[in-house]
């Protein structure tokens, strides 16, 4: 009997350990298998790409854990495994400075992500979630990533700037892998695009293979800008809302039936939504109705049905993270925002080869924008005054000399200007949700008067130098060497080479002593400026990385960071690390072209010993002279 028993026990086990090893089988793919890292232009988000869905208590488990040095955190992602090598990038803008990601442990299954961040980081800001099934880590609220700095939110077409990767500047930490340089004329390849397109989209792609050194993707920032969590219907319109930048370009219409279909640039969105029509009433749904595709890989087209379908306008929310698309006839101010708003400053500039109008607000402001062939009109719903005589005289002069405002009852304010088939119309919001900017091509000129033809004199304005740093803001220290000391004499030497050349010349700082960023831009705009370059050097926690790069904000500043850049590479002998587009402070809150030089590494030794001779600096200095001298040749 008791062989029988034993016998037993030993089946029941065997039994036991056939079901388990056939869970295990069934269940293997339940591992949350990640692809890679991709980061949005806004660098407000990194985003884990993956294979499969997984748990919400996956994240649920994720806890975040501060390490004792600098601004370092790292987190276990449980139920999890990384496909193909282990990666550790460094970022050179925004408040993370480096990431790390590799397979933990096996048994059980955990890829451990490190991050470390700029020291003025606040750690407590970190968040950790997901998005359409993708685990996506906020180093920033995304409804405030884009404070202080204006987005483009509606354009006439589509530009060419918009059309290319947004490269966030990345270096692999590996002795086995060339650095990569990103530009805006890199091209991709397909497999390169379809990881990126794919970024935002649950995927059910196989698995893919580890990655050799020579295939390693070194293209990993997202094309999309924004992305459309959900489409809903409130106060009489569709409610669009989401996570980034909206962009819309000029709608259209279609007819049989009558449709108007807005594009959203750099846009993704979620696929619940694909193919399905949203009814504007349960009780007629072969009424207003709205569709939404992707018609190419980085545009959204949203499609409204309706037999007054050029009725309808985009209108913009004040924290530019929701567009609610509707009929105006059908909508009142009050049904927009309770919050009322005065329009109180009124500004035109120009630029070498732009014109900006911008209006400002008390309050944030709820704002629509309808583009007729003939006229141009911007709603501002939830503003209540505006001073008739200040306005005239800011557009008195300029090629907004026709723009008219007006107070309309039950909606607010509106914006009017006569346009023509050849006119491009662009609008920038900021994210406080208080300025609006207005830039339109192709406006009449006007002609200036007797004094206003001396200040456009190129050598009359000020060309303003920033010698990055100073005072008790060392910038990057290494062995004893400041980059602030190398700033203010590489910039001095621009100077003393500009002033020979008979231009006017503005410094921020002409000694070691501190500036704020914005004093740096006050110091600036008061002084008549042509353009603005602010000079620094360049250095990462690793002392591989070496070369040149230079970094602008506005889409006014490209050409300028191109000329003196080729400049810059042509004179010194270090590898040509690219353009890229930046949030630094300093280029994206001044008004005239504005770019900010990175002129070699203080972190590589072999640069270092360079940048501190007095040849480095001179070849540097005319380099930067003669790309600024070119620059405002061609625009004279």
């Amino acid at each position: 009997m008791g062989e029988i028993i034993t016998l037993v026990r030993k089946l029941l086990i065997v039994f036991l350990l056939l079901i388990t090893a056939l869970f295990n089988f069934v269940y293997a793919d339940e591992v949350y298998k990640i692809k890679g890292v991709s980061f949005d232009t806004s660098g407000s988000s990194i985003f884990l790409n993956t294979i499969g869905n997984y748990q919400s208590s996956i994240t649920d488990s994720i806890k975040p854990v501060k390490l004792p040095e600098s601004h370092k955190v790292y987190f276990d992602i449980n139920s999890s495994i990384l496909i193909g090598k282990k990666q550790d990038l460094y970022l050179t803008s925004g408040v993370v400075k480096q990431i790390k990601i590799s397979q933990f442990t096996t048994n059980p299954n955990v890829v451990r992500v490190v991050m470390i961040f700029d020291d003025n980081y606040n750690l407590d800001n970190l968040k950790i979630g997901n998005i359409n099934n993708h685990l996506v880590i906020m180093p920033v609220d995304l409804s405030s990533s884009h404070a202080q700095f204006y987005q483009n939110s509606y354009c006439d077409k589509q530009k060419l700037s918009y059309s290319y990767y947004n490269p966030l500047k990345i270096q692999v930490q590996d002795t086995n892998i060339q650095p990569a340089v990103l530009s805006t004329s890199s091209n991709y390849s397909q497999k390169d695009l379809n990881q990126i397109r794919q970024a935002f989209e649950q995927s059910n792609a196989e698995e893919i293979k580890p990655l050799v050194n020579s295939e390693l993707n070194n293209h990993i920032t997202l094309r999309s800008k924004y992305y459309i969590n959900s489409i809903s219907v409130k106060n009489n319109g569709f409610l669009i809302s989401g996570y980034g930048a909206p962009m819309i370009q000029k709608p259209f219409l279609l007819s049989n039936p009558s449709r108007i279909v807005f594009d959203f640039v750099n846009t993704n969105f979620n696929t619940a939504y694909s193919g399905k029509e949203i009814p504007l009433s349960a009780s007629t749904p072969m009424g207003d109705r709205i569709k939404i595709g992707q018609s190419d890989s980085n545009i959204s087209r949203v499609v409204i049905t309706s037999e007054n379908a050029k009725q309808y306008i985009p209108i913009f929310s004040p924290d530019n993270q929701s567009v609610f698309i509707v009929n105006p006839e059908k909508l009142s101010a009050n049904t927009v925002s309770s919050i009322k708003t005065n329009l109180t400053k009124y500004k035109y500039n120009k630029n070498l080869s732009t014109d900006d109008f911008t209006l400002s607000f008390e309050r944030p402001v709820v704002w629509g924008i309808k583009r007729n062939t003939d006229n141009l009109y911007v709603y501002f719903f939830n503003a209540a005054q505006y001073n008739e005589a200040i306005f005239k005289k800011s557009i008195e002069n300029t090629p907004y000399n026709e723009l008219q405002l007006a107070l309309l009852k039950n909606i607010g304010i509106r914006l009017s200007l006569p346009l023509n088939a050849n006119n491009d119309v662009s609008t920038y919001f900021s994210a406080d949700g208080k300025n609006f900017r207005l830039r339109i091509s192709g406006l009449k000129p006007v002609k200036p008067k007797q004094k206003d033809t001396v200040l456009l004199n190129p050598k009359d304005k000020v060309i303003v130098l920033d010698a990055g740093h100073g005072g008790t803001d060392y910038g990057a220290i290494r062995e004893g060497i400041n980059e602030k000391d190398i700033n203010l004499d590489v910039t001095r030497r621009v100077e003393d080479i500009l002033r020979r050349k008979g231009y006017k010349v503005g410094m921020t700082r002409t000694n070691d002593i501190y500036v704020s960023l914005e004093d740096r831009c006050n110091i600036s705009e008061s002084m008549n400026p042509l353009l603005f370059v602010s000079v620094h050097v360049n250095s990462c926690a690793g002392t591989e990385p070496k070369g040149i790069e230079t970094h602008y904000y506005h889409d006014n500043s490209v050409e300028l960071a191109n000329t003196i850049h080729s400049k810059m590479i042509k004179a010194i002998q270090t590898p040509n690390r690219g353009l890229f587009r930046s949030k630094f402070y300093v280029i994206n809150h001044t008004t005239v072209p504005a770019v900010l030089l990175e002129i070699g590494f203080i972190s590589n030794e072999a640069e270092r010993a360079e940048l501190i001779t007095p040849k480095r600096k001179q070849a540097t200095a005319q380099a930067i002279a003669e790309g600024i001298i070119e620059y405002i040749n061609k625009h004279k």
